[in-house]
């Protein structure tokens, strides 16, 4: 080895080949040592393979980190901004020198609501999570509002405490923008929809008023014809009526008031209702077996009787007069179930997936609506209707309905 210089020592860095022909990067301290009347040099080599290969890592993550069209800034323990990228910088419109050593709050956005911050930073700081990923809404230096996709991760050392966050956020701001288009277009064709159902039913019995009206208004009329066009125009009304009101029923739902009642009290309500309708219910059998230990549970009264009337009367309608109808309650693993079967003309396989969609009527006179409305309504007790069919061989509907508490 080369003598030390007049200081009395020296390091460098030496590539060396190893017997494998592989090259060894070494660090070389070298020491003078005084042994009588010579100099002696201690060299010592320290490996620097694992450091390069940490150094290179490390850039490699660090050029990711300034090229990403992702939006990221890291932070030290206290949240304090250590470095952010181009993509933040051209987003939010803060320089670096502007962002360094200020907190993310520069970004924050008051419609972001306090409560999702404090989950956020519950997330971070649990050791057995470290990470948060969520929307949020930003807010560039303009003032603009910038709704985003982020992620945080906590950053620990070998001892597992924490040294920084890294957060990275994605720009929903276009994907936004088309679904809101998206919603505006597809609300615009239900409109569209509805319109010409509205019109479909409502001209019907209006025309009927209106001849029943202009005939009554006749004289020479016997108490007969009288009588006839009065039950004409009581008819075509309550037809009206029950029309409108399935469309502020399906335009304007309202939340389910949950208040602890008897299923099958309400069922025989509903089935007592269809029963004095001879005129709906033609020479229909109808029976039920209703479970006599099935226990009062919160539900929505009349919401759940509009779903036990528009799922009867759809079974009814299609069945034309005649045949059987037979509704069961039971309770099955801490639900209590509805059954209702028919002997009608069943649904198609393919129609099976539309019967819940608005509008969507296989019969001559109908809004379309009923299914769809007592779709909705079970659904937001939490439950879920199914529907078994096969032509020729009728149909049943099966309501799903969560007891919770008090349940059987």
């Amino acid at each position: 080895l080369q003598a030390p210089d007049a200081e009395g020592g020296g390091t460098r860095v030496a590539s060396f080949r190893r017997k494998d022909g592989d090259i060894l990067e070494a660090e070389i301290r070298n020491t003078p040592l005084r042994v009588g009347d010579r100099t002696l040099v201690l060299g010592i080599a320290r490996d620097l393979t694992a450091q390069r290969q940490y150094e290179r890592r490390a850039l490699a993550f660090y050029q990711t980190f300034l090229n990403s069209n992702d939006f990221m800034f890291y932070t030290d323990r206290a949240g304090v901004i250590l470095d952010v990228n181009a993509a933040f910088i051209r987003r939010f419109g803060f320089s670096r020198e502007e962002a360094v050593g200020r907190t993310p709050s520069i970004v924050r956005s008051p419609k972001t609501p306090l409560a999702t911050y404090k989950r956020l930073w519950s997330d971070i700081l649990d050791s057995n999570r470290g990470f948060w990923r969520g929307r949020i809404v930003n807010r560039a230096k303009d003032g603009s509002e910038v709704p985003v996709l982020l992620s945080i991760t906590s950053v620990r050392d070998p001892k597992g405490d924490i040294v920084g966050f890294v957060s990275s956020a994605v720009d929903m701001s276009e994907q936004e923008e088309l679904q809101r288009r998206l919603a505006q277009s597809e609300a615009l064709a239900a409109v569209g929809s509805m319109a010409a159902v509205v019109a479909h039913e409502i001209r019907n019995p209006l025309g009927s008023i209106v001849t029943a009206a202009s005939s009554s208004a006749r004289e020479g009329l016997s108490a007969e014809e009288r009588r006839t066009l009065l039950e004409v125009l009581r008819k075509e009304s309550q037809r009206l009526s029950e029309t409108l009101q399935q469309f502020l029923q399906y335009a304007r739902p309202r939340d389910p008031k949950l208040e602890k009642a008897d299923l099958n009290e309400a069922l025989r309500e509903v089935l007592s209702l269809v029963r004095s309708d001879r005129g709906l219910l033609g020479s229909v059998k109808v029976t039920e077996s209703l479970a006599p230990g099935l226990k009062p549970f919160p539900f929505d009264g009349d919401l759940l009787r509009q779903v036990l009337w528009n799922i009867l009367i759809n079974a009814l309608q299609a069945m034309e007069g005649k045949g059987r109808l037979h509704v069961v309650t039971e309770a099955s693993s801490g639900q209590a179930v509805i059954r209702v079967s028919d002997s009608g003309p069943g649904i198609p396989a393919e129609s099976i997936p539309k019967i819940f969609q608005p509008f969507h009527t296989s019969k001559r006179r109908g809004t379309g609506l009923g299914l769809p409305i007592a779709e909705r309504i079970v659904s937001a007790h939490g439950g879920r209707i199914l529907v078994e069919s096969e032509p020729g061989k009728g149909t049943l509907f099966s309501v799903f309905l969560p007891m919770k508490e008090g349940g059987a």
